[in-house]
């Protein structure tokens, strides 16, 4: 186990829940437990096909390979309906990485049952893995290759370090802790912050159950979030944080590059936080708070969201904001989420830049995918651009200053803004619809697997089924 570094910290967070408080919450927390903890019937479910497929591997697997179950399932917190089993199989160090992976593959694949309607996917994260469908349950499972290891120091893959994850939470959580451990993903995922990957930037799975660790509970997490100050450093290890204004804080937050940190008890060169969006950490803060101030089911799962009569909405809309939704959509290749989401991302950062080095005002800018459909939608409030401002440097940065104005020579006219220089200029585009073409019209503009000639350009008008994935991101980006 990893030792905690740093020098003595501050004392326990203290909650600010009020008795009364409390009392309100806990039958709204009992509401929501029965809503989420799974079904004794389908915890049976997991664990008879989690052991009858352990018991598989252990048939063709060598002896030199210890197999185990890992994540939610195997440390009691899966939420209902949505957990499904991951089985590791543990290497020893000497094979290399290269025959780790093969033999892991090959293992997986000897124990999948055509004869049972079981069917199976090769899957992609730092290596590959055999994802097992369980076709007649609904049911999957993810066997991962991985090496065996006693502690982080010995990592040769990002994987590894679950097992010791396992070993931490599973020492470290009481049943009733995972049960509130269960209760602060529902709460994430009701306001749009749970999930490990690159869609959510949000809180993983295994961020949640330090933070019941460190706090002791659902209410005394929300306790302190809703009273957080940043920067903020947590010690899961023994449940401590670096003091506000120390130099240990300071350090931590030069060395991680972040403001949110949470120190992996199981490896501390380690910020379990390392993808959670200061969006995230805000939207929690601020949901934390309403909770506290109206103990409620509806406060607790805020806005509900229907897919129902989307595109419908999406008028009503633009109707009421006066905006002009141009959304692009794409089919794309079946490929790892983390990296389709990035793709999104980079060429939704591309259109917003080139939007307002055009004089275009994007208001908002949304991002989804289902299954293989992308999308990309700009609100904009400006339909019609015929001229725009160019906005230069100081006066007084006489190098730049003589670029910007030898870069402008037809200029309708040079302004100040204060000692910033200004150019008014005749746009190139006099609508987002003619800059979107223009711009995307080859595929070097395109991230690799994002393709123009699987491109769909909509202003407004979109079928009900793009429109789904719209006013799906518009709801999560927009809704507390």
């Amino acid at each position: 186990m990893a030792k905690a570094k740093g020098k003595p910290v501050a004392a326990r967070h203290v909650s600010i829940v009020s008795p009364s408080t409390r009392k309100k919450l806990e039958p709204v927390l009992k509401t929501v437990l029965r809503d989420v903890k799974p079904s004794e019937k389908e915890m049976e479910q997991m664990t008879f096909y989690s052991n009858q497929l352990i018991l598989r591997l252990l048939q063709v697997a060598p002896k030199d390979v210890e197999i185990i179950s890992a994540g939610s399932v195997a440390r009691g917190t899966q939420i209902r309906g949505t957990s499904d089993i991951d089985i590791f199989l543990l290497f020893p160090k000497t094979q290399s990485e290269d025959a780790m992976e093969k033999k892991g593959i090959e293992l997986a694949k000897k124990v999948v049952a055509k004869h049972k309607n079981e069917s199976f996917m090769i899957k992609y994260a730092e290596h590959p893995y055999v994802r097992l469908i369980f076709n007649d349950v609904g049911l999957n499972a993810d066997i991962v290759p991985a090496f065996k290891i006693a502690n982080a120091s010995e990592r040769i893959t990002a994987v590894d370090r679950t097992q010791l994850h396992n070993e931490f939470i599973n020492k470290a959580l009481t049943a009733r802790q995972r049960d509130d451990v269960r209760i602060l993903k529902a709460f994430l995922k009701a306001h749009n912050i749970y999930g490990a990957g690159a869609e959510f930037d949000a809180f993983s799975g295994y961020l949640c159950e330090l933070l019941v660790h460190h706090y002791g509970s659902f209410i005394d997490v929300v306790s302190a979030f809703a009273t957080l100050k940043l920067p903020k450093v947590i010690l899961p290890l023994n449940r401590g944080e670096h003091k506000q204004g120390s130099e240990e804080l300071k350090n931590m937050v030069k060395k991680f590059n972040k403001d949110f940190i949470v120190i992996d008890p199981t490896d501390p060169d380690r910020n379990v936080a390392a993808v959670v969006s200061k969006e995230a950490v805000a939207r929690l803060s601020v949901a934390a708070r309403l909770l506290l101030g109206e103990p409620s089911i509806k406060v607790f799962y805020g806005p509900r969201y229907s897919e129902v009569y989307s595109e419908r909405k999406i008028t009503h809309l633009r109707d009421a904001l006066h905006l002009n939704v141009y959304t692009l959509a794409f089919k794309m290749r079946d490929i790892a989420p983390d990296i389709l989401w990035q793709q999104l991302r980079r060429l939704k950062g591309k259109l917003e830049y080139s939007m307002k080095k055009e004089g275009f005002h994007v208001v908002l800018s949304l991002e989804n995918i289902s299954g293989t459909t992308g999308v990309i939608a700009l609100l904009i409030s400006d339909a019609y651009v015929g001229h725009f401002l160019a906005e230069g440097p100081s006066a007084f940065m006489n190098e730049s200053a003589g670029r910007f104005l030898a870069a402008h020579p037809k200029a309708l006219g040079i302004f100040f803004k204060e000692d910033r220089i200004l150019a008014l200029e005749e746009a190139r585009y006099n609508t987002p619809k003619e800059l979107i073409t223009d711009l995307l019209s080859n595929d070097g503009e395109f991230p690799s697997y994002l393709k123009k000639k699987n491109m769909r350009l909509f202003m407004n008008n979109m079928p009900e089924d793009i429109a789904k994935l719209v006013y799906s991101a518009f709801i999560r980006k927009t809704t507390i």
